[in-house]
């Protein structure tokens, strides 16, 4: 029997713990391999910072299902330059690129100051509204600054998707009352997230979508071990059962959803 089919919204193929993976890269193919063995038929690769923007135009490949974003994360805004911002918006018209980032505010870390994120974060919504991208968001202990700085964009028709959203259900505005997406990871999975999983039962059905963000946040049951494409299923697994739904109506559904935030066609 085949797995239902899933795309994964958000997976850093190229990151290892060494560094940065080519395109070429065995275990990368091998990664993706295993991914679409378990029914993961599409995936978003978002970058970091403008080396790993170009790393991921490079691994772009529509015909094997993976696709890039480009932008610089804000934990790496402290030493960016105006010839950043400049490369990334040339990346952005590359072939393959489906979404601007990842981007946002991050006040968990003290990597960058907050002015600096915010500057980024402007440009990169900028861009998005410019390229008819949708903006993917990093944001960590920060709804409200946040909020506050997208606001004149969400005006302006800015499309995003909230990134591995860590919040309760009160946490969902008034991101989806701009129209964002909400992407669930394997924080879902977690015992003691029952806050996040009223949360996912909270997101309408047509605005939902699930991710791994590998290497990082592996789901119950591969806690522990780097992730990768191939355990989204378990994420989609947690939701789907906190929604209450059946695990393949749910799968695609959110498929569905990620191919019209995305303009993804099915392979």
């Amino acid at each position: 029997m085949r797995p239902p089919e899933l795309i994964d919204t958000h997976c850093h193929l190229y990151l290892r713990e060494a560094g940065s993976a080519a395109a070429d890269d065995p275990e990368l193919r091998a990664a993706w391999q295993r991914a679409q063995g378990c029914g993961v038929v599409q995936a978003v690769v978002p970058a970091i910072d403008v080396a790993s923007s170009r790393a991921v135009v490079q691994l772009a490949d529509p015909a094997r299902g993976l696709f890039a974003a480009v932008g610089i994360h804000p934990n790496d805004t402290a030493t960016v330059a105006a010839a950043d911002h400049a490369a990334i918006a040339e990346l952005a018209r590359a072939p393959g690129v489906v979404a601007i980032g990842e981007s946002g505010l991050d006040c968990y870390r003290d990597r960058a100051a907050l002015p600096q994120q915010i500057d980024s974060l402007q440009r990169h919504a900028e861009l998005a509204l410019a390229r008819e991208l949708p903006l993917i968001l990093h944001v960590r202990q920060a709804f409200a600054p946040t909020a506050e700085v997208l606001a004149p964009y969400a005006a302006r028709g800015l499309r995003a998707v909230m990134h591995c959203f860590d919040g309760g259900p009160t946490d969902l505005e008034p991101w989806l009352a701009w129209g964002f997406f909400i992407s669930f990871s394997g924080i879902v999975t977690y015992p003691k997230r029952d806050d996040l999983r009223a949360a996912a039962r909270a997101v309408p059905a047509d605005r939902i979508v699930v991710e791994t963000d590998a290497p990082f946040l592996a789901p119950v049951p591969k806690r522990g071990r780097p992730n990768e494409p191939a355990y989204l299923v378990h994420t989609a697994q947690a939701v789907a059962a906190a929604r209450g739904v059946p695990l393949a109506e749910f799968c695609a559904q959110t498929t569905a959803n990620a191919r019209r935030l995305f303009g993804l066609r099915a392979g």
